[in-house]
């Protein structure tokens, strides 16, 4: 590793860990100053993006964003790539997120992630199901948005696997509508190994090499809203997976012109989608 390289990856970790015992104060502090749904206020809330878009500072993360998102009363759909996802989304929308049960065990992150509104879900426990789904139906009709990753594990950025509709019951049930937004993170005009985050990978060892490099860039699409009234939930997975896909084919086949041409639209499909 060179000099230049050891001594930002050096500097960036000491800032991740002065900013991780940051927020475990301000969350602390703030969860006992205005009680455990401190996040769902408006300065919750802006805590939770300004303490996120720190990390993207720190971990050298440059985000593009096309289209906007729903403000309030809506359930994100999102592939899911990186442990990174949740911080790039997180400093542009407040949404809460649905995480694998054993991310509460995780020491600092699960306690973050705990007091910071999280909800949790047991997966491949059918017996689950309705307890996740009445948790998320409830959220849903609070002041967060809720997000959620309906192919359950991440990928390579080079595909979208398949979606699980079970959770989309949710968005249905609650009435409101479902906002499909995708991630694709790219490096010298190809798909961003470095970032994705799967199989064996170490989580410490990809921070690291994340945060010694110059910069990780990030392409974070929102589609237009869809209402879920003449949906099933089979056809809701299938609509959102069908525009998450068509963004990323779209960025995959033009990495070498992208640019946020459709950044100040209101919402981005990066080319035409079919139901």
């Amino acid at each position: 590793m060179k000099v230049k390289t050891l001594v930002r990856a050096t500097l960036r970790g000491t800032q991740f860990i002065l900013l991780l015992t940051l927020g475990v104060l301000l969350v602390g502090l703030s969860r006992l100053l205005n009680g455990r749904h401190w996040h769902l206020t408006e300065q919750g809330q802006a805590r939770i993006r300004w303490w996120t878009q720190q990390l993207t500072r720190i971990v050298g993360i440059r985000i593009i964003q096309y289209g906007r998102p729903v403000a309030a009363h809506v359930l994100f759909v999102s592939n899911h790539i990186s442990f990174l996802d949740t911080i790039v989304i997180t400093s542009t929308v407040p949404a809460r997120f649905l995480s694998k049960h054993s991310v509460r065990s995780w020491p600092v992150i699960g306690f973050l992630a705990q007091l910071t509104g999280s909800l949790f879900i047991k997966r491949g426990q059918r017996s689950q199901v309705a307890r996740t789904l009445d948790a998320i139906k409830q959220a849903l009709s609070q002041t967060r948005p809720v997000l959620i990753f309906p192919e359950g594990t991440t990928s390579l950025g080079q595909t979208v696997l398949k979606f699980h509709s079970g959770l989309f019951q949710a968005a249905i049930d609650a009435q409101v509508p479902v906002q499909a937004l995708s991630l694709y993170y790219c490096h010298r005009q190809q798909p961003d190994r470095l970032a994705a985050y799967i199989d064996k990978d170490n989580f410490v060892f990809s921070l690291l090499r994340l945060m010694a490099r110059p910069q990780t860039e990030v392409h974070l699409s929102f589609t237009p809203p869809i209402d879920c009234d003449k949906h099933t939930r089979q056809s809701l997975a299938a609509f959102c997976h069908a525009r998450i896909s068509q963004n990323l084919q779209y960025q995959l086949q033009h990495a070498q012109n992208l640019r946020p041409i459709d950044a100040i639209a209101d919402f981005a499909i990066l080319g035409e989608c079919e139901r």
